[in-house]
């Protein structure tokens, strides 16, 4: 007896020595061992921290015992490391403008995109169970350093994830040294070596191993007979391996412990035996198959019978079409999950027969199964998981008895003709044994007033989304933990009279759902809520009389986007559990002293209100757990007096951006040692730029100063700063150069924004030691020079560069260029010259490129066609010749193509009629020629600007599927025959500029069907007949929201509503370039210099926000229309050059906008309007040409003046001279001086040579003035 005892003791006191020791944390050795990792593995002591952190915040661990670090466990017993969670522990933070790509540059290695590990890091680890190695871009070992190192010491090494890096098959040899491995995970790798099946074979080595991942090795199909070897395999995973076509399942025989098989994500006709003899097959132990992703028919079924013992089938994902036979399912007695999501099952027959007695979990998401399929479940007496979604529910749901013992229902309706599906409320009570009931798009009915949602007296979760529910809905659910609500119709109140009837909630998330006014008062007594968010929700009024303070227990509360008003009450200070409180996007005001008795309080946001917080921060200086502090768009202000105590927290996030003028940077910021994001855009500082904020808080990952009002010079902080990777200091008055040494100070930034400031100088080449940099932007400032080559050699992990109106010079780039990943690429505005370079061929991942708006000359190179990724190109305003390349119609990427201004000639290529992608097409101001080919007409093309060139023939079937086109420029061309009729057809079309061809017939009456013109110009053509009475304009800025949504989400074009492309139109006798905002303001109609006949319609009164109308120069009859009158918004009228008679209306006077008024050259009479408003800045010139007209600003009316009967017949036809005298006399000098200069020219050769080159010269400068200048200005018709 005495012996137990004392053994008892031992015992007792060897733990207990244990345990103390084990107090004293990890042990040294390992301790420094996982530092040796660190720079390898950068995560390896933090941790992410935060209960709704955006973006995601990571935390140093301030523990000094590693054991507790979220990332290690270690051994309860003994101290030492047992697993090691290391996945993706080198990912760099993002940013919410820069997508990180995991093929970057390597933070630590200083190597492209791939690093070597050295394995006898972890020797130290001997106990070491479990390592996690995946994502982290290893591509091999360093000499002599692989996994055979580890084999003799990590003898407990049970679990080995080495998933998605880039190791190769010479790997495997070093793994099969690890002969205690019982998982091993190698999935996503680069296994392209020699002969990566032979590696393979090693493996079978490992006679321990248990759970074995070859997935996505696309190259190795042939696999699953080259693992015969693995006989104490257990769980075998394929995925998309390459498997196609019909798998044999034989060739899985040899693996008779196998219990999980993984085939998904493959390419798989049918699955099945070759043959069948029961006593063969080794697969009884099966129970696990998964074959989602996959080629598979319903006849999988049959074919997988053998396979009695499976307890969990997964054919989600595969072509399954059509009704399920019963007899097929029913030979899987055993089965428990059957899962086939996203197929096309559309029943089961028989509808009564299934006899899955085991099946447990049923997924039936996302197929075309209708109302009755509940019913048709009804036998499945022992399921208790059931998901349907995405299916042909509609109308009333057919619920009858069964499934009584179901815990879990998903039920969503998403029929194409219906909007969600009825479901009558006192059905739910059949499923008296929910736990968790999510209901998507149904509408619940309650027949009787008196049924509530009240005898599911298990349900612990409720998630209703976009459902209609009704009145009190929710009634006594003693056990429910979780209610999740989003965008659903709540009818006026959401719970029953006593909330204390869900005493258990702990959970509750209401978004987007309109609440009634006194929920909060509801809710405030159920004091077992710790989570509540409430957004969205339309609560108003004040904090004060929610009646919500009795919610003691909360540790998360978010009211954001409501309409909540006032101060805060005081009753925030019995929230002391509170450790996340979200109230922005409100209307509340005053200071935040409520919130100082907040202790336990981590993230507060308080943005998009009207609080006023002093810059101190002095209320929350006894936060001592705050790390995230939100409050933008408030008022800061500074205090009278400085606050002589310092803060008891280190904040790790602050924002405050656009807070009004505050004057220089809040006092906090002094304070502060911890930081890694700070947020201070749109604020007036009046201050330089803070280096000592980088000084202070070493591990500052992000700084955003945007649009700060910071000026002066822009100095660095005196040491290198490794750990800041995003700065944003654009929209600022910097005036100095850039430092130059900013490469070697900020070595680790990912994102640079210097830009829209005044830099000067050349750009530093110090940029190139910049080695992660992603995306730089410099545009905007006054820099000169160069591009420096280091840059474009250091900075290989650029993927944005714009460098945009600056003073660049020069060559673009040398011959010497690595920026093998850059997608934008924008050096418009600058003045580069030469060639486009040849160097450029390397960054063949482009997908924008501009350069536009230089003095590039050449041709495009042929280079170009191999940016399949291209899908924006801006080579506009320069001086670039040769024709328009045919091969560019293969870049099927292509989206935007803009070439104006320069020299490029040739036909309009026919191949970019291949070009279907294509939104943006402007060629404008070229020399093309030739005829459009009728097969261009690009679907989702919203912009075409083709003027100004030689372009002629007939509009065939061009353009006639380019139904989301808003703009059609084709003026200043020779085009000639009708104006299609089809034009009709294209319904969104905004802009229409036919002017300056030679179109002639009259003006189709399908251009009525447009209800989106905004401007029609048909000018200087021989268009004849009348103005149709219907035509009618828009302006841009007032069509519907609906037409906005049209060309922004149907045709996928952003841009092309909000039109950056210069449209020109004539305005008051004036030819002006439109674009962006004001072109959406402009409308109006030019049917000047045509051959118009008729009257002026009097619909033209609907024309009531036309901005210029023009119809002078035409033929024209008949009185002016008294409807102008109606015209309010009109500023420009030219009815000039017609045969216009009668009186001018007097009620034109009203037209208050007008400043160009015409009416010259008509055969007006009678008063001129009364000499008030607008009319009273118009001259004479306005009204010559009309003999009978009176009044200001000609003749006064009282003044006889001859009539038209009885003027002279040679006033009217020949003027008051002898007009053959006239030319008797000018030709016969003409003739004389011409003669006169011939003799001269004939007597002295070297005049003659002058004369000529001189009379070239002039003839050169004459036409392209006239081109250029008075052509475009329309001051002359070609019909006059």
């Amino acid at each position: 007896m005495e012996y137990w005892k004392w053994l008892k003791m031992v015992v007792v006191a060897l733990i207990m020595l244990g345990e103390g020791w084990r107090n004293e944390g990890c042990l040294e050795e390992e301790r420094l061992a996982l530092f040796q990792l660190k720079p390898f593995f950068p995560s390896i002591d933090s941790r992410i921290d935060g209960l709704m952190s955006d973006p995601i915040i990571e935390e140093k661990e301030t523990s000094s015992d590693c054991c507790e670090w979220e990332n290690i466990e270690c051994s309860s017993i003994t101290g030492r490391v047992t697993h090691l969670f290391l996945n993706l522990t080198y990912t760099p933070p993002t940013s919410y403008d820069l997508v990180y790509s995991y093929d970057s540059y390597d933070r630590r290695t200083g190597n492209n995109e791939y690093w070597y590990l050295n394995t006898s890091l972890f020797l130290p680890f001997e106990e070491l169970q479990s390592l996690f190695l995946s994502g982290n871009s290893i591509v091999g070992f360093v000499d002599n350093q692989g996994f055979e190192k580890l084999s003799s010491k990590l003898n407990k090494l049970e679990i080995l994830d080495l998933s998605d890096n880039y190791f190769n098959d010479s790997i495997l040899t070093s793994l099969s040294k690890l002969s205690s491995l019982k998982s091993l995970n190698l999935a996503g790798n680069n296994f392209i070596g020699s002969n990566p099946i032979d590696g393979l074979k090693r493996l079978s080595k490992l006679k321990n191993l248990e759970i074995l991942d070859l997935s996505h090795h696309n190259y190795i199909a042939n696999i699953s007979s080259q693992l015969n070897d693995f006989s104490s395999l257990k769980s075998l995973r394929l995925q998309d391996c390459g498997l196609v076509g019909s798998i044999d399942m034989l060739e899985f025989n040899s693996f008779i412990n196998l219990k999980e098989l993984y085939l998904g994500s493959n390419q798989i006709e049918s699955l099945g035996f070759s043959s069948y003899d029961k006593e063969q097959l080794r697969l009884n132990k099966l129970e696990v198959l998964g074959i989602s992703e996959n080629l598979l028919n319903s006849s999988v079924f049959s074919s997988l019978s053998p396979l009695s013992n499976l307890k969990s089938l997964d054919l989600s994902y595969n072509n399954l079409k059509g009704p399920i036979h019963i007899e097929d399912l029913n030979a899987f007695s055993y089965l428990e999950e059957l899962i086939l999501w996203n197929n096309k099952v559309t029943e089961f027959v028989p509808s009564q027969g299934l006899r899955l007695m085991n099946l447990t979990v049923l997924h039936l998401y996302g197929n075309l199964f209708n109302n009755t399929i509940l019913s048709s479940l009804g036998t499945l007496s022992n399921l208790k998981t059931l998901s349907l979604g995405r299916s042909n529910l509609e109308g009333t749901i057919d619920i009858k008895d069964g499934l009584s013992n179901l815990e879990d229902l998903f039920m969503g309706c998403y029929s194409n003709i219906g909007s969600g599906c009825n479901l009558q409320l006192q059905s739910l009570d059949l499923f008296s044994s929910l736990k968790t009931l999510f209901l998507d798009r149904v509408n619940l009915i309650d027949s009787h007033s008196q049924i509530k949602l009240q005898n599911l007296t298990n349900l612990e979760e409720l998630r209703l989304w976009d459902s209609s529910l009704p009145f009190n809905f929710i009634g006594a659910l003693p056990s429910l933990q979780r209610l999740d609500m989003e965008k659903c119709n709540v009818s006026d109140s959401l719970f029953m009279n006593d909330p204390h009837e869900l005493q258990n909630l702990e959970f509750m998330h209401i978004e987007d759902t309109s609440l009634e006014n006194n929920f909060l008062h509801k809710i405030g007594a159920m004091p077992s809520i710790k989570q509540l968010s409430l957004t969205g929700c339309g609560l108003n009024g004040t904090l004060h009389t929610q009646g919500f303070c009795g919610l003691t227990n909360l540790r998360l509360l978010d009211m954001s986007n409501n309409n909540l008003k006032g101060t805060l009450p005081e009753c925030f200070y019995n929230f002391t559990s509170l450790e996340s409180l979200d109230l922005s996007s409100n209307q509340l005001s005053g200071d935040v002293s409520a919130l100082k008795s907040l202790t336990s309080l981590v993230e507060l946001r308080l943005s998009n209100n009207y609080f006023k917080i002093p810059s101190s921060l002095e209320p929350f200086f006894n936060l001592s757990k705050l790390k995230h502090f939100k409050a933008d768009n408030n008022t800061i202000y500074i205090e009278s007096e400085m606050q002589p105590l310092a803060p008891r927290f280190q904040l790790n996030l602050i924002s405050l951006s656009s807070c009004g003028y505050v004057g220089q940077f809040p006092h906090i910021l002094f304070h502060q040692h911890d930081l890694r994001q700070v947020y201070l855009s749109n604020n007036n500082f009046r201050e330089g730029f803070p280096n000592w904020l980088l000084n202070n808080n070493t591990n500052l990952e992000r700084l955003v100063l945007a649009n700060s009002s910071l000026l002066g010079h822009f100095e660095l902080p005196f040491l290198p700063h490794t750990d800041l990777s995003y700065l944003d200091v654009s929209e600022n008055s910097f005036y100095s150069n850039l430092p130059i040494d900013i490469g070697e100070k900020l070595p680790s930034l990912l994102f640079l924004n210097m830009s829209k400031n005044l830099f000067r100088g050349s750009i530093p080449s110090s940029i190139g030691d910049m080695n992660f940099l992603e995306a730089l932007d410099l545009s905007n400032n006054q820099l000169s020079g160069g591009l420096p080559e280091h840059l474009t050699m250091g900075c290989f992990s650029l993927t944005s560069l714009a460098l945009s109106n600056n003073k660049l010079q020069g060559q673009m780039f040398s011959s010497n260029v690595n920026l093998t990943k850059l997608r934008e690429l924008q050096l418009d505005g600058n003045h580069f010259s030469g060639k486009i370079p040849d160097s450029l061929s390397n960054c063949s991942f482009l997908s924008t490129l501009d350069l536009s708006n230089n003095v590039l000359s050449g041709e495009i190179p042929r280079w170009m066609e191999n940016m399949s990724s291209l899908s924006t190109l801006d080579l506009s305003n320069n001086e670039l010749s040769g024709d328009i390349p045919r091969w560019m119609g293969s870049m099927s990427y292509l989206e935007e193509i803009v070439m104006a201004n320069n020299h490029l000639e040739g036909p309009f290529p026919k191949e970019f009629c291949h070009l279907n992608d294509l939104k943006l097409l402007d060629l404008s101001v070229n020399n093309i020629s030739g005829s459009l080919p009728s097969c261009f007409s690009p679907l989702w093309i919203s912009q075409v600007h083709l003027s100004r060139n030689k372009l002629e023939g007939a509009l065939t079937n061009i353009f006639h599927n380019s139904t989301s086109l808003v703009t059609l420029d084709l003026s200043n061309n020779h085009l000639t025959g009708k104006i299609p009729r089809w034009i009709g057809n294209l319904s969104q079309l905004s802009f229409l500029l036919l002017n300056n061809n030679h179109f002639e017939g009259g003006i189709p009456i399908q251009l009525c069907n447009l209800g989106q013109l905004s401007l029609i110009n048909l000018s200087n053509n021989n268009l004849s007949g009348t103005i149709p009475p219907c035509l009618k304009i828009t302006a841009l800025n007032e069509i519907s929201q609906e037409y906005v949504r049209y060309v922004t989400d149907i045709a996928q074009a952003p841009s092309s509503f909000f039109i950056d492309e210069p449209i020109e139109f004539t305005v008051k006798s004036m030819s002006y370039s439109y674009k962006g905002i004001v072109l959406t303001c402009l409308s109006g109609i030019d049917l000047s210099c045509n051959k118009l006949t008729g009257e002026i319609p009097s619909e033209v009164k609907n024309l009531r926000n036309i901005y210029a109308l023009n119809l002078s120069h035409n033929n024209l009859i008949g009185p002016i229309p008294p409807a102008f009158s109606n015209l309010k918004q009109i500023e420009s009228l030219d009815l000039s050059h017609n045969n216009l008679s009668g009186k001018i209306p007097p009620q034109l006077v009203g037209l208050y906008r007008l400043s160009y008024f015409s009416v010259a050259y008509n055969n007006l009479s009678g008063s001129t309007p009364a000499w008030t408003a607008q009319f009273a800045t118009f001259d004479e010139s306005r009204y010559v040409g009309n003999p009978l007209l009176c009044g200001k600003p000609l003749k006064d009316c009282s003044t006889p003046g001859p009539s038209a009967s009885l003027l002279p017949k040679a006033s009217t036809e020949n003027g008051l001279i002898d007009m053959i005298s006239f030319f008797v006399t000018f030709v016969v000098s003409y003739v004389m001086a011409i003669l006169s200069i011939e003799c001269v020219l004939y007597i002295n050769p070297y005049w003659r040579q002058a004369w000529f080159y001189y009379v070239g010269a002039i003839s050169n400068c004459c036409y392209y003035f006239l081109e250029d200048h008075i052509l475009p200005k329309r001051l002359h018709c070609e019909n006059m």
